[in-house]
């Protein structure tokens, strides 16, 4: 008997040294399909981007890899970029009218939820139409509109819930007055967004980055809506396109001078390694006009009530930044000029 318990305790022991072996070589297998999982991953998140080292941390290192999920369901199922733009501005329109409704922390979590889905599928649209190569002008205007309406479902769920409501112990503010901040906080949105669009597409047109660059001159643009019949779908696209680009020109005269000295007498290295030196600190100083800094400050200033610190950000802290980086980038415009002349 004594010998049996001996041979059972022996046989336990080996094959308890086989399973620890089994599971530490099937622990190292999975750990290297997880590394190369993570490597494949990676590599996929890089072929979708634009540009490296320019994007917003939270983009580069969270949002554009939950995105590369959904990108490469929307490619099997053969879905065109523009109809994830779509998804991205009814899923942010829904959120704001979810968050509008303030009526418990389930549903301001939910509306929050909502938003940030809007802002994977606006980074997943850019990633189809890259790894598609499916671009078009009526997918930019539709970027920009999408966009547009979530901060305008976010502003109008701001009113709503700021209307009759006291403010900091105070009565409540002037409907008119709400209204009115609400309009102008708006306003210097659509600023602030075209300032980041503009610019990192003109450093990737500085650098000869041609992978993704988007850099459209609003003279080419107009002289492509004349050629469109009017009142055509094609029109209608060209004319939103001619204003949405025009209007970026317009707050940016330096910088136009400059491209129409470089399309004039051509781009040189030197140039472009000038430009390169300063843009590449500016560009990423950019993000904070993008859409994370931005949208988790109003969302947190939602979830504490605390809806008019949200709009008053847009105009005291993010409106100060974009006129102090227009200026920059007008003075390395203007710095750079003579290189070309």
């Amino acid at each position: 008997m004594h010998t049996n318990l001996k041979d059972n305790l022996q046989t336990a022991r080996e094959n308890m040294k086989d399973n620890l072996q089994n599971a530490r070589e099937s622990m190292k297998e999975n750990l290297q399909k997880s590394r190369e999982s993570l490597q494949a991953a990676r590599a996929d998140v890089i072929a979708a981007r634009k540009c490296e080292n320019i994007n917003d941390p939270i983009d580069t290192h969270i949002v554009d890899y939950v995105a590369m999920v959904f990108s490469k369901l929307f490619i099997a199922l053969h879905i065109i970029p523009n109809v994830v733009t779509m998804l991205s501005g009814l899923s942010g329109v829904a959120g704001g009218v979810v968050l509008a409704l303030n009526r418990s922390l389930g549903l301001d979590l939910l509306g929050v939820l909502l938003v940030f889905l809007s802002a994977v599928f606006d980074a997943s649209d850019g990633q189809v139409a890259r790894l598609t190569k499916h671009y078009s002008r009526l997918g930019r205007v539709l970027d920009g509109a999408a966009d547009a309406s979530v901060y305008l479902s976010i502003f109008v769920a701001c009113v709503l819930r700021l209307w009759d409501r006291p403010i900091f112990g105070l009565g409540p503010l002037p409907h008119w007055l709400l209204i009115a901040l609400a309009v102008v906080c708006f306003a210097y949105y659509v600023f602030q967004c075209q300032l980041p669009d503009y610019f990192k597409n003109l450093h990737m047109y500085m650098i000869d980055n041609s992978k993704g660059n988007e850099l459209s001159r609003g003279k080419h643009v107009l002289a492509e809506l004349r050629a469109a019949r009017f009142g055509t779908f094609d029109h209608l696209v060209k004319l939103a396109y001619y204003l949405y680009t025009s209007a970026q020109e317009r707050r940016a005269p330096k910088t136009q001078r400059l491209l129409d000295a470089v399309e004039a007498k051509g781009k040189s290295d030197a140039l472009s390694d000038a430009y390169y030196a300063v843009s590449r600190r500016l560009v990423k100083q950019t993000n904070l006009l993008t859409f994370n800094l931005r949208t988790i400050v109003m969302m947190l200033c939602m979830m504490l009530h605390q809806e008019l610190i949200g709009m008053l950000f847009v105009l005291v802290v993010l409106e100060p930044i974009r006129v102090i980086l227009l200026l920059r980038y007008e003075k390395l415009s203007r710095d750079l000029l003579p290189m070309v002349q």
